[in-house]
């Protein structure tokens, strides 16, 4: 009885509900939509002119033929722009003719145009560009493979492309000069170390075992803080780890069991070992220069002595040389008369 009663109230409630009016929000006046509605209701749309082509934006380390794609922009734009003004005079009065039309790009143009594009090294930034002439510093020029290891994103044959073209007309740059000098100053240091690595080895090369036999002759340089076996120890690491591995030749040392309680030689630093290692590099190459002119002085004085021996087999030669006409019938008649007196 009760659900009845309640059913037939909502019922009622449901037929005479009347639901509030909604909010209604004002629109604001704008100006532009106005006008943009206005303009529709005209004729239809005028056809889109061809748009006039932005030179790109080309760098001096991208080595493009910028005179000759200026030029052919600049003939581009310059009939666009004639052809432009043409269709917007084109309708109005008493208005003079336009002054003759400029010929657009021909077929051959456009290729060239294409052409230059694509032999210019667009893909190539400025990070990138920084980053080849840093590698250029730290390897030289001619190691490429290595420079390749560099640049990301470049494989070995795009870098080679680009290190010819660079060879051909690094003068381009804006600051070749400056370029330049810093690669040369690098390959300086490259050739630098090769000569050292050179003496190096010629210095070792003297010793059956330069690990136990090698002899530095310091004159008045030994000092007083590394010994010889220190010294030793060092030039033979640095003929095996290369010159400049500094943190590898600490490492050495510490680990080595020669030096496990000589905490001299454990506690010193990078720059220390390499003021070091230059001391004896210098060392090394003085005698070694002595070394070769003791070899060139005493090549000399075998030539010499060969050549000594030669002019006194020669001489005595000459002794012995056959006598002459006048000599040897002198002898006949020698012996003529010795033997006459014989037989009487």
């Amino acid at each position: 009885m009760i659900l009845m009663m309640k059913f037939e109230f909502e019922k009622i409630v449901s037929e005479n509900w009347i639901e509030p009016p909604k909010r209604e929000r004002k629109r604001n006046y704008s100006e532009s939509e106005y006008f943009k509605q206005t303009m529709r209701q005209g004729g239809p749309a005028k056809p889109k002119e061809p748009r006039i082509p932005r030179m790109p934006q080309l760098h001096d380390f991208q080595f493009f033929n910028t005179q000759r794609l200026s030029e052919l922009y600049e003939k581009e734009v310059r009939y666009l722009m004639q052809a432009h003004q043409k269709n917007q005079l084109k309708d109005t009065i008493d208005v003079d003719e336009p002054e003759e039309m400029r010929d657009p790009l021909t077929a051959e143009e456009l290729e060239e145009k294409e052409r230059l594009l694509e032999e210019g090294f667009s893909s190539w930034s400025r990070r990138d560009f920084n980053t080849f002439i840093r590698a250029c510093e730290k390897y030289g020029r001619n190691d490429l493979k290595s420079i390749a290891t560099e640049l990301e994103g470049k494989t070995e044959e795009e870098v080679e492309r680009y290190a010819k073209i660079f060879k051909e007309r690094y003068k381009e740059l804006n600051d070749y000069d400056r370029i330049i000098k810093n690669i040369e100053r690098g390959e300086a240091r490259i050739s630098r170390k090769d000569e050292i690595m050179k003496a190096i080895g010629k210095k070792l090369d003297r010793y059956r075992n330069p690990w136990l036999e090698l002899k530095i002759q310091y004159g008045q340089n030994k000092g007083k803080l590394y010994n010889e076996e220190c010294d030793r120890f060092m030039m033979c690491m640095v003929h095996k780890l290369g010159y400049g591995n500094w943190d590898e030749l600490k490492v050495a040392f510490r680990t080595s069991p020669l030096f496990r309680f000589d905490w001299f030689v454990k506690s010193r630093t990078t720059q220390e070992l390499a003021r070091r290692c230059d001391t004896l590099i210098r060392l090394v190459e003085k005698e070694n220069q002595e070394y070769d002119e003791r070899e060139r002085q005493a090549r000399k004085e075998k030539k010499l002595a060969k050549s000594m021996t030669l002019s006194k087999r020669s001489t005595g030669r000459q002794t012995e040389s056959p006598p002459s006409q006048k000599k040897r019938k002198q002898l006949s008649m020698d012996d003529y008369l010795t033997t006459g007196k014989r037989k009487k």
